[in-house]
């Protein structure tokens, strides 16, 4: 009987890993290592076709996060955290004598510390969008009535929140203390917020720096902070539905174990012991994994691309 359920198990395993395009290779990223480069890599590369599995994409993916929300050296302990929930799905995996849960719930165990990344970075980012829609909105209307970009950011720096407010601070004391050249300021300001409309609106800034027209675009561009927000909550409306449909059918899914076991002894018994009821328990539990990534998926922030 171990010998059969040992083979379903591989079995089982190499179709996931054959859905989700992981390869054995790609756990090997888990692990704190230097990156190597090789010729087919480079090649991928230069042709525009990166050539990443499932686990490399998601790690890279990470990883940027990461970057862009100034967490980029908490990256080799998250993957030493991912590595380890999963060993410890494997073991409850084990302990629960249902071998094909192994993958099921190491791979739920390791995603946790990445759903989490996730959902604090999109809860970040639409809190810095709003910011930064109220604080570029107010300088540019200073600016374009004084014409003096420091002075539009000085008036406006006392109502900015945070983190908007310590980068224009930041931006104030060099472009007054440090560095006399704006254009500098603009980009060092513009390389500390990870923003495309933000950045957009550094670049016409700068180039107002050597025409004065272009200061008239920078309503435009702050319009684009209004689009993206309606959008959003339109967005969001539509979503909310299914996400709310789907969570409650997760629930009412595993609500049904503990119920079965009030309800009739027998058929828990023969859900959890036996290996057709193992086999059943793995496949649910897999669909409910692809489930919740899929929300996490869908619940990212827009984000405008230039």
């Amino acid at each position: 009987m171990f010998w059969i359920q040992f083979i379903t198990f591989l079995l089982l395993t190499g179709g996931l890993f054959s859905l989700f395009a992981v390869n054995l290779r790609d756990f090997t990223v888990l692990l704190p290592q230097q990156k190597k480069n090789s010729l087919q890599n480079d090649v991928h590369k230069l042709l525009g076709k990166p050539n990443q599995g499932f686990l490399k994409k998601e790690l890279s993916e990470i990883e940027q996060l990461l970057k862009n929300t100034g967490r980029e050296g908490r990256f080799i302990t998250l993957r030493r955290t991912s590595l380890l929930l999963f060993a410890l799905g494997a073991v409850i995996a084990l302990l629960l004598n249902n071998v094909f849960m192994i993958p099921v719930l190491g791979a739920a165990f390791a995603f946790i510390p990445i759903w989490y990344l996730r959902s604090t970075s999109a809860a970040y980012k639409k809190h810095l969008s709003e910011e930064l829609e109220t604080a570029v909105s107010t300088v540019t209307t200073s600016y374009l009535r004084s014409g003096d970009l420091i002075k539009a950011v000085r008036e406006n720096v006392p109502y900015m929140n945070p983190p908007v407010k310590f980068h224009f601070e930041s931006f104030l004391m060099e472009s007054e203390m440090l560095n006399a050249n704006l254009v500098s300021a603009i980009h060092t300001l513009k390389g500390k917020i990870p923003n495309s409309i933000f950045h957009e609106w550094c670049d016409v800034l700068i180039q107002c720096q050597s025409d004065r027209n272009m200061k008239h675009t920078l309503s435009f561009t702050v319009q684009k902070f209004s689009d993206i927000r309606i959008i959003q909550s339109e967005l969001d409306a539509i979503i909310n539905a299914p996400k709310r449909e789907a969570i409650t059918m997760i629930l009412l899914v595993i609500g049904n174990i503990p119920l079965l076991y009030m309800l009739n002894r027998d058929w828990f018994t023969t859900l959890v012991y036996t290996l057709p009821g193992k086999l059943t328990l793995a496949v649910c539990a897999g669909i409910i994994l692809f489930s919740i990534t899929r929300i996490m998926k869908i619940s990212r922030p827009m984000e405008y691309t230039i």
